[in-house]
């Protein structure tokens, strides 16, 4: 999902609707920042991995990395 496709989604809610994310086991989270990240496309992700790294992971030499965003809540650094 790009920003501009989440912001029209958005745009959809009342604006008071309270955006949430995942928590670390159960329930769910405030968001409370956008993390800014150097990211590639993980093509051989397991169940467990994300579909995207950051270049600290082993980056395959046909995958460039690009700018990205990710929205953390709370308990987010416990992922």
């Amino acid at each position: 999902m790009t920003a501009e496709e989440l912001i029209r989604q958005l745009q959809t809610l009342p604006p008071e609707t309270p955006v949430l994310v995942e928590g670390y086991e159960t329930g769910c989270d405030e968001i409370v920042e956008l993390q800014p990240l150097e990211v590639f496309r993980y093509p051989r992700a397991q169940d467990w991995d994300g579909q995207y790294q950051t270049d600290g992971h082993v980056r395959p030499r046909n995958q460039a990395s690009f700018p990205a965003v990710m929205i953390r809540g709370r308990r987010g650094h416990l992922r």
